[in-house]
């Protein structure tokens, strides 16, 4: 009696062969690594980046990009540059993926185009560097609808002037979520996709506040200050940025340790526009849930989740003269033709906008 648990069937033992043959195939890998293009970074190959001294080396690296970026600023390009809002949100995407440990050549060639528009803007300060966006590391293109609305806003320079650096870190944000789609999945690219969505909310918000000064008109909604300096002057500014709770919280939680790393992201990219101001007079920080739940249970839970952001930023070094955070739970609801009588998965997902944190502040910008 033989052991052999193949069949000995001819017609059997080919099937047989073929399904092993099969198996082998679906394990293969996918061609990994940057492109020929992208390999002259600096950073160390992949396979070797396991020991303290060469990831010290890679983030003195991605540290010598990032003071690159805060000379451009400090000599003179302003943060809220389409350019270099471009390379500095390439650089972040690369430092997150460098942090995951990323092995697909998404941190390389992120670094590179950032690296193409700083060289750019040293070269020529008013140079349009950074306006085409490809998909690195052989993200997919998600969402056209997303691509055009970034589009449009690219093409009209007058609300550029208020949204560039929001709608510049979209698309960055866009490519991200056509990676996560690539190596794990729609589940994965989703927080992205709502992410590039609260981002331009935030820009039409961002759009339609952006009044332009007439000669001798200061800007609408500002308001004159005494100058501090003989033939100086300044004014206040207001600026609104609006947080999808999904993307910050897992569901129904508030603490600092439920934040989610999409989250903590768009946090860490509002705290570094705000501490480019020159000075903030009032930060609040509003919670809003949607209208399911008690009004009690509502409001406690906002009020917690504005509670948290606020502390998270204060602990990314946004300083104001006053800071208030307070929940206003299920009112000021933002949904449209959400009817009771949907599904409670439907109803939940046309409610999310009302799900949400508004981060206001008004001070003076550089």
């Amino acid at each position: 009696m033989t052991n052999s648990i193949a069949p000995r069937h001819p017609v059997a033992l080919a099937l047989f062969a073929v399904v092993v043959l099969a198996g082998c195939s679906s394990g293969a890998t996918r061609n990994e690594g940057p492109a020929a293009s992208a390999q002259a970074t600096g950073l160390a190959p992949q396979q070797t980046r396991f020991t303290d001294e060469r990831i010290l080396s890679d983030r003195q690296t991605i540290e010598g990009v990032q003071q690159r970026l805060r000379k451009l600023n400090e000599a003179g390009i302003p943060q809220n540059s389409y350019s270099l809002a471009k390379a500095q949100c390439w650089l972040d995407t690369a430092k997150s993926q460098y942090h995951e440990n990323d092995r697909t050549g998404y941190i390389e060639e992120s670094l590179t185009e950032a690296v193409k528009i700083a060289q750019l803007l040293e070269a020529d300060k008013s140079a349009r560097a950074g306006y085409d966006t490809p998909l690195v590391a052989r993200s997919s293109k998600l969402r056209d609808d997303l691509w055009a609305q970034l589009s449009n806003y690219k093409n009209q320079p007058a609300s550029m002037a208020c949204n560039a650096r929001t709608v510049a870190c979209a698309e960055v944000r866009l490519v991200r979520a056509g990676h996560a789609d690539e190596q794990t999945g729609w589940r994965q690219a989703t927080p992205h996709i709502q992410m590039v969505e609260d981002a331009l909310r935030t820009a039409k918000i961002e759009a339609d506040n952006c009044a332009q000064p007439k000669a001798g008109v200061p800007v609408a909604g500002s308001v004159a200050l005494a100058p501090a300096v003989a033939g100086a002057a300044a004014a206040t500014s207001k600026e609104t940025y609006v947080l999808l709770t999904d993307t910050l919280f897992r569901f129904d939680k508030s603490g600092a340790e439920d934040m989610i790393p999409g989250g903590l992201q768009r946090l860490a990219d509002v705290a570094q526009r705000l501490k480019a101001y020159k000075s903030i007079q009032a930060l609040t920080v509003v919670g809003y849930t949607d209208r399911l739940g008690s009004d009690e249970y509502n409001e406690k839970l906002s009020e917690a989740r504005a509670k948290t952001v606020q502390a998270h930023l204060q602990s990314l070094g946004v300083k104001s003269a006053t800071t208030v955070a307070q929940g206003k739970g299920k009112r000021d609801a933002v949904s449209k033709d959400c009817a009771v009588g949907l599904g409670r998965e439907q109803l939940i997902q046309c409610l999310q906008s009302d799900r949400r944190v508004t981060i206001e502040v008004t001070g003076i910008a550089k």
